[in-house]
């Protein structure tokens, strides 16, 4: 069997697309239906040359990026830390000094954790903090 261009196209937007939903990165999903779309003009025999379709591709993967990502993002992207909500408003104490802007250490239900705070002044070691939010593996916390 001879691959033409729209077989390499196909493949390569059903392998971007099966990458996206291995990496949710949200951009290689643009990216194979931009190839899908490359195959289908050479198919029809719009796009005949490799330069057209390459224009085909960068176009519809751009358009359909700018246009539908955020959207995507919105409503595949990972949920906020939901299943942690019982951290926020809980009290905890700080073990390493928490500078403004910066981090520092508490401990938590007998684990230490990375901690941030809003706070213009450091917040010193052996202070009670309350957890008010997470950001990622880090509490937000603030002085009682």
């Amino acid at each position: 069997m001879h691959l033409t261009s729209v077989y390499i196209w196909a493949i390569a937007g059903i392998a971007l697309m099966a990458v996206e939903m291995v990496f949710p990165t949200f951009v290689t999903l643009f990216l194979g239906i931009g190839a899908i779309c490359a195959a289908l003009t050479s198919w029809a025999g719009i796009t005949p040359h490799l330069p057209g379709q390459l224009i085909v591709f960068s176009s519809a993967s751009l358009l359909t990026m700018l246009f539908f990502r955020n959207a995507a993002k919105k409503m595949f992207g990972k949920k906020t830390n939901a299943e942690y909500s019982e951290y926020i408003g809980e009290k905890a104490v700080v073990t390493s000094v928490i500078q403004p802007g910066g981090e520092g250490r508490i401990s938590y239900r007998g684990t230490e954790w990375i901690a941030f705070s809003d706070s213009d002044s450091p917040i010193p070691q052996g202070s009670k903090v309350e957890i008010i939010s997470m950001d990622g593996i880090r509490l937000k916390v603030k002085m009682q």
